[in-house]
Order: structure tokens, then C-alpha cells, then sequence
């Protein structure tokens, strides 16, 4: 192993070169971190996985806005994402409105999509046995709320666990994106703007099958089902 351009032999020398590094380099110490992981899974040391799990959390608060615990619980997550759809059907109840008309809409899906992804992961994560450290903005934009995974009880789980968690993120916001699509050809929207919806499920299919496969949650499910256990 190589950090900084010298050779780590051990784990724990990593960890104390990450933690001298973590006021300078945030996000460096947070990726690495999070590779050092599989090594301690291999060695069996918990107590090495549960260091690295409090680094990753330090280094990602340093470089992200947490947002309330309480974004944790699935169930907060899908009201969130009944609102979007309330929304979404309002704006479209009446043949007229205009600008309130689109204001609605808009307003809808932003919440809708927003919401339904963490709502995946945080039910898979509920019903799997998987707990997180926080919840933040994140994302590209850094305004989708991102769940921080606990690595121990993550590597406690089976690996098909695993798998379906990180693939519950996106099978979530492409069916929440399906549900947006039907409100909207049902309601009272001009036939562009039912258009324009109705690609939005296929644009998230795309997305995610294309660019998920090297670096999102589809890859990370395949990654998963490749990774050891804790025991």
C-alpha cells in the first residue's frame, strides 16, 4: 500500500497517516479510508473497521452540510415523497393556473426525486440490519441527501444485503419517476409537459445503467457481492 509516495505496511500505520492528514485533505482521507475497509475485513479486525469508520465520518462533516438524523427513518423519507406527488397532482387538478401551474409541478418533482433515493437506501438499510453514521448533502450538485454508511454493521451483512441496498437507491427513484410521469398524463398538463415527464423515467434508466455501472450504486452493488463478511 502507497500513501503520500511512501509504502504503508500495515492498517494501522494507513490510519495514522490518514489522521495526520485529515485537516488538509478531507475528502483524500475520506476515499482512502474507505478502501482501507476491505483490509480490515480481511484481517478480521473490527476494532481496526471501527477507527476507520469514525475517520470517514470526521472527513466527510468536514467537506459536508449534515442534515437532521431523522432523514434516517424510511418513513420520513416516503411522506416526503408522497408530498412530491401531492404536489405534482395539485398543480395539475384544474385546467388552469399558468405560472402556479408549472411552480407546482416543478416544486413536485424536485421533492419526489430528491427524496426517494435516500428512502431506498434507507428502508434496505432498515430492513437489512444497516445503520448509518448521518445524513448530508450530497451528490453532484450537493443537494441530494446522502446517507453515511456504518461500516460495521454494513460488513456484518450478507453480501446479497448488500447488494440490494445499494440497488434500492435507484430501482426507488425510478419508480417514484414512473408514478410522477403517470400524475402527470393524467392531470390537466399540456401535452409538452406530459412529454417532458414521461422522459424522465427513461432518462434515470439511462443514467443509471450507463453511468452507474463504473462509478454509482449498480456498481457498487456488483462491488458488493465481491466483498468479505464480518464475522
Amino acid at each position: 500500500m502507497v500513501l503520500n509516495g511512501f509504502a504503508v505496511s500495515s492498517v494501522e500505520e494507513a490510519l495514522r497517516m490518514l489522521e495526520a492528514e485529515l485537516k488538509r485533505r478531507p475528502r483524500y482521507v475520506f476515499r482512502v479510508a474507505s478502501r482501507l475497509a476491505a483490509d480490515a475485513i480481511s484481517a478480521r479486525r473490527q476494532d481496526l473497521l471501527v477507527k476507520i469508520d469514525s475517520l470517514r465520518m470526521q472527513a466527510f462533516t468536514a467537506t459536508h452540510t449534515r442534515l437532521p438524523d431523522t432523514l434516517e427513518n424510511p418513513l420520513v423519507t416516503l411522506c416526503l415523497t408522497v408530498v412530491g406527488f401531492a404536489f405534482t397532482y395539485l398543480g395539475g387538478a384544474h385546467s388552469y393556473g399558468g405560472v402556479y401551474k408549472v411552480a407546482l409541478l416543478l416544486i413536485g418533482i424536485i421533492i419526489t426525486l430528491l427524496s426517494s433515493h435516500p428512502f431506498g437506501h434507507s428502508l434496505a438499510g432498515r430492513l437489512g440490519g444497516i445503520g448509518f453514521n448521518g445524513v448530508y448533502f450530497g451528490g453532484r450538485l450537493r443537494v441530494e441527501p446522502t446517507l453515511l454508511l456504518n461500516l460495521e454493521s454494513y460488513y456484518r451483512a450478507g453480501v446479497r444485503v448488500r447488494f440490494w441496498f445499494h440497488l434500492a437507491g435507484s430501482l426507488a427513484t425510478f419508480f417514484s419517476s414512473v408514478v410522477l410521469s403517470v400524475l402527470v398524463i393524467l392531470a390537466y398538463y399540456p401535452v409538452l409537459v406530459k412529454l417532458l415527464v414521461a422522459l424522465i423515467p427513461v432518462l434515470i434508466l439511462v443514467t443509471e445503467v450507463v453511468n452507474s455501472r463504473v462509478r454509482g450504486d449498480i456498481s457498487r452493488a456488483i462491488h458488493a457481492l465481491k466483498q468479505g463478511v464480518l464475522c
